[in-house]
This record gives structure tokens, sequence and C-alpha cells, in this order.
């Protein structure tokens, strides 16, 4: 029984997969009328279904955190939190004429969620210095090579003013030799792992639609 639910299940997700490959070769086709009717109706179907699936997130979000909070489990006073500035945003939102644009939810993406943004990314320079104490050490296979680049592309990136200090010329050579680094190598690099990593979700997806998985 549990083999016939999985094989219904697999089956509707290669429908599902063959549709929307259909719907993306219909959004190539240009200068043809029934094509850009079905794009644009398209579109709305799934910007409906994006707007649904973010309705049922942020109720599930919501059931997850109150039922943390009932059962008293650990930390439940962060879910309060959560919910408490969940419901004033939401509700600003719902209850000002303007909506999005009200100035009181201006304010509170203004003054609390950027500086909380800020906040949050410059504790990320003290997780990458204990990074870069924990990986790249000398000692270690790689590590002088990765600790030379790092050193130089934060190097020429430092804003000081090197005419001031006589060494213009020399911060020209290493700010273009930085530039090839990160435009040859590294993106050389990433475009890889990228590429890999393309390819290792398609054979994936495909294993899980035959059922291989």
């Amino acid at each position: 029984m549990q083999r016939r639910a999985s094989a219904r299940t697999n089956w509707l997700f290669v429908l599902l997969f063959l549709v929307a490959l259909i719907f993306v070769g219909v959004t190539r086709l240009d200068g043809v009328p029934m094509a850009t009717l079905l794009r644009e109706t398209g579109f709305e179907w799934v910007i409906i279904l994006a707007g649904v699936a973010l309705l049922l997130g942020v109720v599930n979000v919501i059931w997850l955190h109150i039922r943390r909070i009932l059962m008293g489990e650990r930390d439940w006073i962060l879910s309060l939190a959560l919910l408490t500035v969940l419901t004033a945003v939401v509700g600003t939102g719902l209850l000002s004429p303007a909506g999005m644009v009200s100035p009181l939810l201006e304010w509170i993406f203004d003054a609390l969620i950027a500086p909380g943004q800020a906040a949050l990314y410059a504790m990320l320079v003290f997780f990458m210095a204990a990074a870069a104490f924990q990986y790249l050490r000398i000692g270690r296979r790689g590590g002088t090579w990765m600790l030379l680049g790092f050193l130089l592309v934060l190097l020429v990136q430092t804003p000081f003013d090197a005419t001031a200090l006589g060494l213009g010329e020399t911060m020209g050579r290493l700010a273009d030799a930085a530039r090839w680094f990160l435009d040859a190598p590294v993106m050389a690099a990433l475009r890889g792992v990228l590429l890999g990593s393309a390819l290792a979700l398609l054979v994936t997806g495909c294993r899980f639609l035959l059922g291989k998985i």
C-alpha cells in the first residue's frame, strides 16, 4: 500500500515537472498570441500560488510557536517575542490606510529591522575571524595560499590613502592582481561548484521522480 502511494506521488511530481517544463518552453515563444496568453495566465497563477504558500508558511510558523509557548518548551520566550513582533508588523500593515508604505511600518523597518540586520552582519566579522584562525593556518595543506589570497583581497579593499603613503603604484598593481584573482581562478572555481551542484540536484531530482530514492 505504501509503495502504491509512493508511486502515485512520484507520478504526480513527474506530471508537475512536465507542466513546469512546458510552461518554461511557452515563455520562450515570442510573437505567438496563444503563448502570450498562456504565459500571462501562468504568471498570475504562480503569483497566487506563491501567496497561498506564503500564507500557509506563516500559519505553520504561528502554530508551531504557539504550541511551544503552551507546552513551555525551552526558549519559549523567544517564540513569544517572535509572535509579538509578527503580530505588531502585520497589524500595522493591515490597519494602516497606507498599507505597506505607512510611516509607522517604514519606521519599524528603518529603526528596528534594519539595525538588527546590520548588527547581525557585523557579528559575522568575529565568526570570520574565528574561522580564519581555525582554518587559514600556515601549517594546513592549502592554508598558505588561502591566507595569502585573503590578505591580498583584504589589503586592496582597505580604505586608506595609498598615495599619501607613497604606495599608489604598488597598490594599483596589487588591485589589478586581486581583480584578476577574483575574475579568473575564483570565478572559475565558483562556476565549477555551481555547475556541479546543479548537476547533482538534477540527478537527485530525476532519481526522486523515478522512485529510486
